[in-house]
């Protein structure tokens, strides 16, 4: 499967709000939800920002019927029976599954904020998509507080999908978020983003369509009242993601820098990296399961999947237990908006200059090699991150899909593939007895204009014995070796994308 590339940095750059905003925003408060204790701002702005706006992110909706069309999918109790049966998404063998509510609707949500700050729309139009999140929205008549979130929910609604009976489930759903709050703020010395004006984060419990829901940044956390019912597996993780995202944004994430597409492999999959780094736990397996069963699954459209990557970073970049190797990360991206920038930043910040995996491909590439040795949870120090598990408690072990080769003495393996940029294809070729003493070639031949990553890993009846990184070759591998099968009887061969990736040959022979 090809991907696109990373692309050139700065043309991913997130647009940094105060130069999109000429003229303040006008704040108004949808006056409805208001009276049912639901506070959700809109910012109206001017027409030169709005234009701005929508050329920085054409995902925006830019007219009432784009925008009514995305209420219809959030608001609509139909459309979200659909999204729902979508959430327990099963693993990927190949390509890529963008659901169009995903299991938390940040990006959804953020749209739907930024589409109601169109100064073009008729007042009418904004009451007509208010009236649509008004008639889906039940009064509610409990509440509770602890130190930070004001927790709201109902067990009157005529939807019972809205209802909480359990009062307990709400209390101990205030106790995860505080845990996790205490967590952030001694982690990363920043507390999550409040919404201006208040002291506390509104949190409601309702039917809606996804697990969770953080934006926008001055609106509340919401959480899917019949999920939360049903799976009390997801409480923990869930919450500790939500609140994430309110991390982010004290951060500069929409508070200060508009995201450009793609960046939900930052959004998302750093929020699903806090599940695992709070909790040990995701809210559901693929987050930790995919990027195995399809490890050419490019980083940048791995959304949630990309947890994998995010524990490694941190893992691999702990150099001592003070190091907070996602704190450099975000105070990183909170100077300039570029995640990918970010990134390659905080990598670099942790190797020595003259480290050939201080600059991002070649630690993406440390990242193939240690997800094929199961290493990819250890730090240099030691191990990081024990055993994660799903919701149902269950021990998460993935493994990488490979490609498995029979090699024996005359035999020649030739295969056609194609990798994406941040993605690795596996080939491992078994040494027959036969082979004993003579010389494997091995040669990969990149297409024109395709850039790649090698990683040669050698094995002894599954067992890692020794590995090397060709890390000048970023076109043509060739590679012969005399064969000692009482050293080493297996060769994985990873085939990493750059910034690129791209269609490429391989051949295999004993000679």
């Amino acid at each position: 499967m090809a991907g696109h590339g990373s692309g050139d940095i700065a043309s991913r750059s997130s647009v940094r709000l105060r130069d999109v905003f000429s003229k303040p925003a006008e704040r108004i408060e949808l006056e409805r939800l208001a009276t049912k204790d639901a506070h959700f701002p809109v910012s109206i702005l001017a027409p030169e920002d709005w234009r701005r706006l929508v050329t920085a992110d054409p995902a925006v909706p830019r007219s009432y019927g784009q925008l009514k069309r995305l209420s219809r999918q959030l608001f609509d109790k139909a459309a979200r029976r659909k999204a729902k049966a979508r959430l327990v998404t099963p693993a990927l063998r190949r390509g890529i599954l963008r659901p169009r509510i995903e299991e938390c609707g940040e990006s959804a949500y953020a749209l739907l904020f930024a589409g109601l700050g169109n100064p073009f729309l008729e007042p009418q139009q904004r009451a007509d998509i208010e009236a649509d999140m008004d008639a889906d929205t039940p009064t509610f008549e409990n509440s509770s507080e602890t130190t930070h979130f004001i927790l709201r929910w109902t067990n009157a609604s005529s939807n019972t999908a809205d209802n909480i009976a359990d009062s307990s489930i709400v209390t101990d759903t205030g106790g995860f978020l505080e845990d996790a709050w205490s967590t952030y703020a001694a982690t990363f010395g920043r507390n999550p983003h409040v919404p201006g004006g208040a002291t506390k984060i509104e949190v409601l419990f309702h039917d809606i369509a996804a697990l969770g829901v953080a934006s926008p940044p001055d609106g509340p956390i919401q959480f899917d009242a019949e999920s939360w019912v049903a799976e009390p597996g997801i409480r923990r993780p869930t919450s500790a993601h939500e609140l994430f995202h309110k991390l982010q944004y004290a951060f500069g994430y929409r508070t200060t820098w508009t995201p450009v597409a793609p960046y939900t492999w930052f959004s998302e999959g750093s929020a699903s990296w806090a599940e695992v780094f709070r909790w040990s736990r995701v809210s559901r397996d693929y987050k930790v399961q995919d990027l195995f069963s399809n490890p050419d699954l490019n980083l940048y459209d791995a959304t949630y999947r990309a947890l994998p990557f995010w524990v490694f970073f941190e893992a691999r970049q702990k150099s001592n237990g003070a190091d907070q190797p996602m704190r450099n990360f975000l105070q990183r991206y909170e100077s300039h908006g570029n995640e990918e920038q970010a990134l390659a930043e905080a990598v670099a910040d942790e190797w020595a200059p003259n480290n050939v995996h201080r600059t991002l491909p070649h630690f993406f590439a440390l990242f193939a090699r240690e997800r094929w040795l199961g290493a990819w949870k250890v730090g240099p120090t030691g191990s990081v991150y024990g055993d994660i598990r799903g919701p149902d408690d269950t021990v998460l072990a993935p493994t990488a899909t490979v490609v498995t080769v029979p090699l024996d003495d005359g035999d020649m393996y030739s295969a056609s593939g194609s990798v994406s940029a941040l993605g690795t294809d596996y080939y491992r070729l078994d040494l027959g007895a036969t082979t004993a003493g003579q010389t494997l070639n091995v040669a990969v031949d990149g297409a024109t204009g395709g850039d790649f990553s090698y990683y040669l890993i050698w094995q002894k009846a599954g067992k890692w014995k020794r590995a090397s990184f060709p890390f000048a070759i970023t076109t043509d591998l060739s590679h012969a070796e005399t064969i000692d099968l009482a050293q080493a009887d297996q060769l994985v061969i990873a085939v990493s994308g750059r910034g690129t990736g791209g269609a490429y040959s391989l051949t295999a022979t004993i000679a």
